[in-house]
This record gives C-alpha cells, sequence and structure tokens, in this order.
C-alpha cells in the first residue's frame, strides 16, 4: 500500500508538469498554415488534348489535393492523377487543386484553348499552264496538322494531290488553292494561283540589215516552260532566210520584212520583228573643192547599205582631169578647169557619188614635211632665202627647243641647232646683221619666259643673249627702221590679270632689254605693223579676259604710245594686220565669235573704216600676207565652230574685193605663212580639226 500510494503521487505531480509545459508551448507557436501550388499555372492545351498537372502542398503532412474544373464539363475533365482533358471548346479555363488536409485551401491553373488556324505556303504564285507547284499547311491550335487540299473552282481550276502537289490547268486564269484543318473542318486558308497566257517577245524588235548580211533575233517566251519558238518570214523567200536558232539573212531586194517567232506550246501565240534592208549609198567628202594646178586633196568615200565599203575610184574626165590613187589621194591637172572625181560602191557598182574640182590659176601644192610636228611656232625668212622654223607646240602638246631650215630649192626641211630652252608662243625677228632673236614665249606650264636667243645662220645654232625686262609670250615683235626690236604686251600665264600693257626695246649692238612707254592698254594676241612713217600700228587683241576694240601709235622718237583718235569698228583678236602698198592696214577676221568682215586703218586720217568686201569665210589665228602682185593671201584658220578650215582667199585692195582662190590639202589654224623670195608662200605646220599639231607643208603659187 506504501508503494502504490507513492506512485499515485508521483504519477500526479509528472500530469502536472506536462500540463505546465504544455500551456506554455501553445503560447508561443501558432499552428501551421496549409499552401497550394498548382504546375504549370498557366500552360495552351489545344482541344482534346491533354495535360498532366502537380500540386504542391505545405503547411500540413497531408498533401493530397482533389482535382477539379471551376466551369465543370464545359472545361474539360481530370483525374484524380491531375490528368486534365482539354474540351472541344476554345477559351480560358481553370483547374482547381484542393487541399484535403483543407478544405479552405485550394490553387488554380488557368488553361488556354486555342483556336485551329491553317496558312497556305506560297500564298500565291504563278504557275504556268500544266506545270507543277507544290503547297504546304501550316496548322497551329490543334496536335492534328493534316489538312484536306482542294480546288476552289473545282476540275476547272486544276487538280491537287493529298500532299499538296498542284497542277494547273490549261486555261488562263486566277484560282484557289484551299487547305482545310483535318481537326476542325471549319477551318481552312486559301492561296491563289495565276496562271498567265503564253507571251512571245522578239529581241531586236527592228534591225536594219545590209542586203545578204546575216542579223540574229533571240525570242523570249514567257508563260510556260517551253520557250521553244518556230522561226518564220512573214514574205517568205522573197523576205530572206532565218534558221531554227533565229539567225536571219537579207535578201539581196531592198525593202522592209518581217521575222515571226511562234510559240511550240500555243500556236496561237507569236511575235514579230521589222528588218529594213536599206540600199546602198556612196558620199564624198568634201563635195566640192578649189585648188591650184598641180594641187593634191585626200577624199573620203562614206558607203552605207552594205558591210562592204570600199569604194573604186576614177576621174570623169579621165587623165585630162588629174589623177586619183586607190586610197582616194587626187592629183589636179594643170589646165584650169572644172573635174569630177567619181566614188563608185564595189558591192553594187551601180551605186556612186561625184564630188566637183574647181582648177584654179593659183593654190597650193604638197611640199616636204618637217620632222616634227608643231603649231604657235614661229617662221622666218633668212637672208639665204631659206626658212628659219623654230619651237613651238609638238604633236603631244609640250613646247619644242627644236628648230629645221626649209630650203625652197629643194623642197625639204633639215635639222638646224636647239635652243637651250623650250617656247611657244615666242616671236622671231629677222635682225640687218642676218641673225634672228628669238624673244620669250610659254613653257609647259604656261608660264612666261624671259629668257631670249640668237639664232646665227653661218653656225646653224643658238646662243643666249640678254634677258627681256619681263616674261611674255603672245606679244609682239617689231625691227624698227633704228635697228632696234620692238616687244609689246603679251601674255604672262594662268593669273587672274593675265595681260601686259609694257613694252621694251631690244638693241642688237648691246645684246640688251631696256623698257620704253606702256601701252594704253593691256594686250596679247594683238598686232602689230610697222608703218611708213617708222611708227607702229598696236591693234585689238586682249586685255586680260576682254577683246578689244582699241588701237595705239608707238613712236620710236619719243618712245611713247598714243591711242589712235578713233576705235576700230568690231573687237578683234587672233586677226591679221597687213600693210598694204598705199601705206595703210588691212586687219581681217579674228575672234569674238569668228569674224568674216575687214576694216583699214589709214595713217594719214589716222581713222579705221569698215570695209564693204566681206571675206567668204569667217577665220581667226589664219595667216595673211602680201603677195608680188599687190593681193593678200589669207589662209587657214579657225572658223565660227572651233574648227581648222582649209579654205584659202584674196583680198584684192583697189576692188576691196575677196575672192576665192585654190584650198590647201590640209586644214590648219595657228600655223605660219612666209613669203619666199621666189614669191610662193610656205605654209608649215598648225593645228588640224582633231587639235593635233601638224608636220606637213605646203606652197602656194
Amino acid at each position: 500500500m506504501r508503494f502504490a500510494r507513492i506512485g499515485s503521487a508521483a504519477l500526479l505531480l509528472a500530469i502536472l508538469l506536462f500540463a505546465v509545459g504544455c500551456g506554455a508551448g501553445s503560447a508561443s507557436s501558432p499552428p501551421p498554415i496549409v499552401f497550394v501550388a498548382i504546375s504549370p499555372a498557366a500552360p495552351t492545351v489545344f482541344a482534346g488534348a491533354t495535360q498532366t498537372f502537380t500540386a504542391t502542398v505545405t503547411g500540413t503532412s497531408n498533401t493530397a489535393v482533389t482535382w477539379s474544373v471551376q466551369e465543370g464539363a464545359a472545361g474539360g475533365s481530370i483525374t484524380s492523377a491531375g490528368v486534365y482533358t482539354a474540351p472541344q471548346a476554345v477559351g480560358a479555363f481553370h483547374v482547381i487543386a484542393t487541399s484535403q488536409a483543407d478544405s479552405t485551401k485550394s490553387g488554380t491553373a488557368t488553361v488556354t484553348v486555342p483556336p485551329v488556324a491553317v496558312t497556305v505556303s506560297p500564298n500565291a504564285a504563278t504557275v504556268f499552264s500544266g506545270s507543277l507547284q507544290s503547297f504546304t499547311a501550316t496548322v497551329t491550335g490543334t496536335n492534328n496538322t493534316a489538312v484536306t487540299w482542294s480546288v476552289q473552282e473545282g476540275a476547272a481550276g486544276g487538280t491537287i494531290t493529298s500532299a499538296g502537289a498542284y497542277t494547273a490547268p490549261q486555261a488562263v486564269g486566277t484560282y484557289h488553292v484551299v487547305a482545310t484543318s483535318q481537326a476542325d473542318n471549319t477551318k481552312s486558308a486559301m492561296a491563289s494561283v495565276n496562271v498567265p497566257p503564253v507571251a512571245v517577245a522578239i529581241s531586236p524588235n527592228a534591225a536594219t540589215v545590209f542586203r545578204g548580211d546575216v542579223s540574229p533575233f533571240a525570242a523570249t517566251v514567257t508563260g510556260t516552260n517551253n520557250t521553244a519558238v518556230t522561226w518564220s518570214i512573214q514574205e517568205g523567200a522573197a523576205g530572206g532566210s532565218i534558221t531554227s536558232a533565229g539567225v536571219y539573212t537579207a535578201p539581196q531586194a531592198v525593202g522592209t520584212y518581217h521575222v515571226i517567232a511562234t510559240s511550240r506550246a500555243d500556236n496561237t501565240k507569236s511575235a514579230m520583228a521589222s528588218v529594213n534592208v536599206p540600199p546602198v549609198s556612196v558620199s564624198i567628202a568634201p563635195a566640192t573643192y578649189n585648188l591650184g594646178p598641180n594641187g593634191t586633196l585626200n577624199f573620203v568615200a562614206f558607203v552605207d547599205g552594205t558591210s562592204n565599203t570600199a569604194v573604186t575610184w576614177n576621174i570623169q574626165e579621165g587623165a585630162a582631169g588629174g589623177t586619183i590613187t586607190a586610197t582616194g589621194t587626187y592629183t589636179a591637172p594643170s589646165a584650169v578647169g572644172i573635174y569630177h572625181v567619181i566614188a563608185t560602191s564595189v558591192a553594187d557598182p551601180t551605186t556612186n557619188a561625184i564630188a566637183s574640182i574647181t582648177i584654179l590659176s593659183a593654190g597650193f601644192t604638197s611640199t616636204g614635211s618637217m620632222a616634227e610636228a608643231r603649231s604657235f611656232h614661229t617662221a622666218t625668212l633668212l637672208q639665204n632665202g631659206k626658212v628659219l622654223v623654230v619651237g613651238g607646240s609638238g604633236i603631244f602638246g609640250p613646247p619644242l627647243a627644236t628648230a629645221e631650215l626649209y630650203d625652197p630649192s629643194t623642197g625639204t626641211f633639215s635639222s638646224t641647232g636647239s635652243m637651250a630652252v623650250k617656247r611657244q608662243y615666242q616671236t622671231a625677228t629677222l635682225l640687218p646683221n642676218g641673225k634672228v632673236l628669238v624673244a620669250g614665249g610659254l613653257d609647259g606650264f604656261f608660264d612666261p619666259l624671259s629668257t631670249t636667243e640668237l639664232y646665227d645662220p653661218a653656225a646653224g645654232t643658238f646662243t643666249p643673249t640678254g634677258d627681256m625686262t619681263a616674261g611674255r609670250g603672245a606679244h609682239t615683235a617689231t625691227l624698227l627702221p633704228n635697228g632696234k626690236v620692238l616687244l609689246t604686251g603679251g601674255f604672262v600665264g594662268n593669273t587672274n590679270s593675265p595681260s601686259l600693257s609694257t613694252a621694251e626695246l631690244y638693241d642688237p649692238a648691246t645684246g640688251k632689254f631696256a623698257t620704253t612707254g606702256s601701252m594704253s592698254n593691256k594686250r596679247d594676241s594683238h598686232t602689230a605693223t610697222l608703218l611708213q612713217d617708222g611708227t607702229v600700228l598696236l591693234a585689238g587683241g586682249e586685255d586680260d579676259f576682254r577683246f578689244l576694240f582699241t588701237a595705239e601709235i608707238y613712236d620710236p622718237a619719243t618712245g611713247s604710245f598714243t591711242l589712235t583718235s578713233n576705235q576700230m569698228n568690231v573687237a578683234r583678236a587672233g586677226h591679221t594686220a597687213t600693210r598694204l602698198p598705199s601705206g595703210s592696214v588691212q586687219l581681217a577676221g579674228g575672234s569674238d565669235v569668228n569674224i568674216a568682215n575687214a576694216e583699214r586703218y589709214d595713217p594719214a586720217t589716222k581713222q579705221f573704216t569698215l570695209r564693204s568686201g566681206v571675206m567668204l569665210s569667217p577665220r581667226s589665228s589664219h595667216t595673211a600676207n602680201l603677195l608680188g602682185n599687190g593681193e593678200v593671201l589669207l589662209a587657214g584658220g579657225s572658223d565660227g565652230f572651233s574648227a581648222s578650215v582649209f579654205t584659202a582667199e584674196l583680198y584684192n585692195p583697189p576692188s576691196d574685193s575677196f575672192s576665192v582662190t585654190g584650198s590647201m590639202a590640209t586644214e590648219r589654224n595657228s600655223h605660219t605663212a612666209t613669203l619666199l623670195q621666189n614669191g610662193k608662200v610656205l605654209v608649215v605646220g598648225g593645228l588640224d580639226n582633231s587639235q593635233t599639231s601638224l608636220a606637213s607643208a605646203e606652197l602656194y603659187h
């Protein structure tokens, strides 16, 4: 009993202590909260497809859940294992997982059931008649991506296989391929198919083909994979022939014919090209010409209408009308008259052209050529009758230092000593002692030169002499009665003020230059003419970039310049000035848009008078020579269209008129013309129509 009571007391004490412990614990730790989460939280599930969901439960050792769909059967179904099956209806539905430990606790996932959609690629295509085109369909919103293919227009619109291989119909038109979802036959997509017509084009669509020549044609066929054509000629064999490759051969008959290309895929479709077979024609240049006795000229024949441009040359008047080579070089007879050169087509001997040549009593004949082509050079008649040709621009443009001598007795040029400096646009003056003063000019950069040299005919050499006080080119140099040389104006290069008004005198006795009075105007490309009273007339030219009307007189006695009492009637530069036997000075041509008129300065009245006689051609950069009979020969130059001319004319002072004379064989400007001791005129070098320097020379007689 004793032990029983002790045991009971101990048990009671233990129960009390446990109760106290439990009361202290409840006061410090609240019970945990149950929480439910679903994964995935927002999936997209195709209609009728399944999706497995998992639920995670915390706050309780009982992690079991009950699955349901918020929208009921309309929102699909879900198993106790969380396997969800989407409904057939499109929409947003909600899967719920509810804790079995605490039914007030649940998690929700949103399920999107998308619509079925179909696309077709390509969505538009051009397919030739009877040809194939593969289409593909892409289906979204369902796991069943199969489609049913069809053609909206039925069999008339072509056919299509279950794999999307479409065959176009023969009929031209627009058709529609349809892909319908097998998962949802209310869903489909459409592609547009264009079946184009067959079309044919020919290139070239118009051609000129010479008689008997061939020309290839090409046909382009669209609207079919069969691009073959059949070639034919509308006019049949009379219109030529054509190969299966489109190579056409023109007939011999002149006319217009038609080449046809017909599609083999659709013989109702064709194209036509027009072919012109032209007649053969011949022309001669020049068509008319004036020559002196025994003059020469190169004719050129132009043949159209055939690929064979060869001609045969002959003279209508036979041997009496001169001679002509197989290459068209004509030599005039000595007899004055009108003759005719004929060029006859080798391809068509019934076709020719005729040029008329008038042989005048005076004209040009060829003489020996220089060793080097030159323009903007000088030519000086020496006391021994030879002509010294110096410097100038070479055939490729740069200035030359070389010099040559022309011997009238042999009609040939020979080399002589060279200058120390290359020059162009220089002056060359024959001194009383027989030497030649070569002064200034421009170098290869068009900068002015102040150096000068003396040519000694006896030694055939150049030696330096004194430098000018200023570099100058395109200036003038005039031998005065006192033996000194007056140099005026000139060009000083590529500056804003390139012309000079200064002047200077060269004294052969000292070999030095000294300044003299300055002109009233700056001038380059002007003329300087020694008058009978020993004064010098300076006329026209350019003042920087302006053509001048003014003229002035230099008086050696006072060393001063005085403007003439009246101006020239026309502004001129690049003109000529010739002192006539009467003592008056004839100014002719020049550039201010090249001029054909002339005017005369009378030293007695100190007046310029515009002449009634007009040149036969506008000229600048030409030459003028007073002949022994008192007439003035004007030769070559540039016309108003920047072209060199080969014509020449004579001015007769008593009648104040210009008349035609024999033309040069070659067009030229910026050349020289020198009156020889035998009365003939030597024309040397210059620029042709291509602005290329010439080596040829001619004699006027």
